[in-house]
């Protein structure tokens, strides 16, 4: 259980993947990494061959379709739907963006990529903007990720001193907040408004009317997308990307759909007392907590999770040690969560904050029944009710915790608080905590 950082678990035979080896971030920031280094242009041709000009985009479409690429931010929405959504709008000369603003602050992937295979996802960009008749590209990351950001620019002088002849392509920083990659809230700024979600009526077009149409996919999805372009459909390798918390640091590795996250975590996760976790979190801060006596045996394949009503989501694997209160971890992340909302509509502002003063009345041993009884009541209000997924999300990991971290509900009766000795494992960003 305490082997940790072993060789990726992906089978080099089975076609092109990603990256070559397994990355190590801070557990905060991605400021600086080791582990993968960098492909310059000259390296990425040298490995890839030349980008061929994409000339017929529903072809280009087809083979992602075949491939069954689907968005990797959170949503997994297939990407060719979301590709021929644009083809089919009357209006051309659209945004292309390659979303590489990891709201999650657990989340490493996006920024190892764009740092050290910043070609791929740049690839996977042009091709994009060539196969749906865009006019121009967008590479959308926080403000502050000062290492990624100098990666990009990098990549795109280097693709101009080459005469790759890319159309025009911009780096756009984004807030530093967690919805900030939120597709619709990246659409409205791209149209001069706020960095906010907000509600659209057809997912298949969520630019505003009398404005250019934009797709927006992940920076992953992108570089999947660019390997496609490069290789075909037949050398691709479905893969996944994930970001392993550790103690004192995160890990990104790529894994073949067979992996289990049993796998995983052997060859990641530095267990601070040497005993398996109790549980871990899949996907996301808006993911499930999974027991790890019935986890450790799941096969981390998209379509396998969805039979156990889990998802791998934006590719979070918390795990949480044998000496940490389950609850307690859970309420720190509502709390978060809460604090990380739009603020546009009434489960935000009221109902998912009511959540978190409930949870951390529960911690804190204040909670009694009939706390308890307000505290189930506001979930199911709340639930499917916002304008955007934020509160959703943000329940499904409490409302699991409350399945899976029972006893420490109990234990925390009111009046009474748990001895749990490890605290703040998964890692918020710095000013919050």
């Amino acid at each position: 259980m305490t082997a940790y950082l072993q060789d990726s678990p992906i089978d080099s035979a089975r076609g092109v993947g990603l990256l070559d080896g397994i990355a190590v971030v801070p557990t905060h920031g991605t400021e600086s990494l080791s582990g993968v280094t960098r492909q310059d242009l000259v390296v990425h041709r040298a490995l890839h061959g030349a980008r061929p000009r994409v000339v017929d985009g529903l072809a280009l479409v087809a083979e992602l379709e075949q491939v069954a690429l689907t968005g990797r931010g959170g949503g997994h929405f297939p990407t060719a739907a979301k590709w021929r959504s644009i083809l089919a709008a009357r209006e051309r000369g659209g945004t292309v963006v390659a979303n590489g603003a990891e709201g999650e602050p657990g989340c490493a992937k996006d920024a190892v990529l764009l740092q050290t295979r910043p070609h791929l996802v740049l690839d996977g960009l042009v091709s994009a903007i060539e196969a749906v008749g865009a006019h121009d590209g967008v590479v959308w990351i926080h403000d502050g990720a000062d290492a990624t950001a100098r990666s990009v620019s990098q990549a795109l002088a280097e693709r101009v001193a080459a005469g790759e002849g890319d159309p025009p392509i911009r780096i756009v920083l984004a807030p530093d907040r967690y919805l900030s990659g939120e597709a619709t809230g990246i659409i409205r700024t791209l149209e001069g408004g706020p960095t906010l979600p907000r509600y659209v009526r057809n997912p298949a077009r969520p630019w505003s009317e009398g404005h250019r149409p934009v797709l927006v996919n992940n920076v992953e999805t992108m570089a999947r997308a660019g390997l496609v372009a490069l290789a075909g459909a037949a050398a691709y390798r479905a893969t996944s990307l994930l970001t392993v918390v550790s103690a004192g640091h995160r890990v990104v590795m790529e894994i073949d759909p067979s992996t289990t996250l049993g796998d995983v975590v052997a060859r990641a996760w530095q267990s601070p007392d040497g005993r398996a976790p109790q549980a871990v979190l899949l996907g996301g801060y808006g993911g499930s907590w999974v027991d790890w006596t019935h986890g450790q045996h799941l096969v981390l394949d998209p379509a396998a999770l969805r039979e156990h009503g889990l998802s791998i989501g934006a590719g979070l694997v918390g795990p949480l040690p044998a000496d940490a209160c389950g609850i307690e971890e859970s309420a720190r992340l509502v709390r978060y969560l809460a604090g990380q909302s739009a603020r546009q509509c009434g489960p935000c502002v009221f109902g998912l904050a009511a959540v978190a003063d409930l949870a951390s009345d529960l911690t804190a041993g204040r909670l009694g029944r009939s706390g308890r009884a307000r505290l189930d009541r506001y979930v199911r209000e709340v639930s499917g009710r916002g304008a955007c997924r934020h509160p959703d999300g943000a329940l499904r990991m409490w409302t699991s915790a409350l399945q899976v971290f029972s006893h420490d509900v109990h234990r925390h009766r009111r009046g009474k608080t748990c001895d749990a000795r490890d605290y703040d494992i998964l890692p918020l960003p710095e000013e919050v905590l």
